[in-house]
This record gives C-alpha cells, sequence and structure tokens, in this order.
C-alpha cells in the first residue's frame, strides 16, 4: 500500500479500535467519511476511471462481513468499517484483511474457549471482562470488540506488503 492510503487506513484503524474496545459500537459517521474520503482520494490521486475500483474494494470489504452479520456472526459497524477500508485500500487489500481477521478472531475465539477448561478457569475469572458474559463461564454469549482480530490482521498485512 502507498504511504497516504496506510496513513488514512490506520488512522481509520485506529479510531474503529478506540470505539469498539470501549463501546463495542462503531460510529456510521466514522465509516461514512472515511468511505467518502477514500473515493475522492482515489479519484483525485487516479482520475474518474478509478471509481470502479473504489466501488469494486467498496463491495468487496462489504459484502462477505455483511454476510457474517447476517448470521449474527459480528455488528454492522465491522461491516461498514470494511466497505470504508475498501474504498481506500482495493477488493484484494479489503479480501486480505477479512481472511486474517477471520483467522486472528479464530485464535482468540479459541483462547475464550480454553477460558473454560478447569484447570485455567481459576485465572481467567481473575481477569476482569467488560463485554458481556466472561467467556470462562459455561454460558452463552461471550463477546469481543472484533477490532481485536482486525488489528493484528492489519499489522501483519502492511508488515509483509499486502
Amino acid at each position: 500500500m502507498e504511504k497516504v492510503v496506510w496513513s488514512a487506513t490506520a488512522i481509520l484503524l485506529l479510531f474503529a479500535c478506540w470505539s469498539d474496545i470501549r463501546r463495542m459500537q462503531i460510529s456510521n459517521l466514522l465509516c461514512a467519511a472515511f468511505a467518502a474520503g477514500g473515493f475522492i482520494f482515489q479519484i483525485a490521486a487516479y482520475g474518474p476511471g478509478r471509481i470502479w475500483w473504489t466501488i469494486g474494494g467498496v463491495v468487496a470489504g462489504w459484502v462477505p462481513l455483511w454476510l457474517l452479520h447476517a448470521a449474527r456472526g459480528l455488528g454492522a459497524g465491522d461491516v461498514k468499517w470494511f466497505a470504508a477500508y475498501g474504498a481506500w485500500a482495493g477488493a484484494s487489500a479489503a479480501l486480505q484483511l477479512i481472511i486474517y481477521s477471520l483467522l486472528f478472531a479464530g485464535g482468540i475465539a479459541a483462547l475464550l474457549l480454553l477460558s473454560r477448561v478447569p484447570l485455567v478457569r481459576p485465572w481467567a475469572l481473575k481477569l476482569k471482562w467488560p463485554w458481556g458474559s466472561h467467556p470462562a463461564h459455561a454460558c452463552k454469549g461471550a463477546k469481543f470488540p472484533f477490532m481485536l482480530a482486525v488489528a493484528p490482521a492489519y499489522a501483519m498485512l502492511v508488515f509483509y506488503g499486502g
């Protein structure tokens, strides 16, 4: 990714992480403003022909996560965030980030399941869990902010030149 795109998407990620960790919600205004900024940047930097590339990025970021949202796998803010990211980074980077994020989310989910193992559970219960039901309890509904999986996935994507 070029420096402007990397900087803009890093800022988008920081704001989204802050919001998601604090309130388990990502602002519509944040996503809309960054998506609009992505369109403006792509057209200003590369010309009007870049509109289809940008639309492809939005769709690639939106569709797979909308399907997960419809299955109640994540919130609508995450869907909009990935659409805004796609406007800046394009379809290929959006799809790569989705795959990496889902892999990190799976790792987090495995750790949450591990917290229910009898030997681990006493230590897990000592950790404060601000996002609903504590995962060490044998009940449904343990949640975590998806941006906790997106942040390391983004770092990996940038580090490896995605």
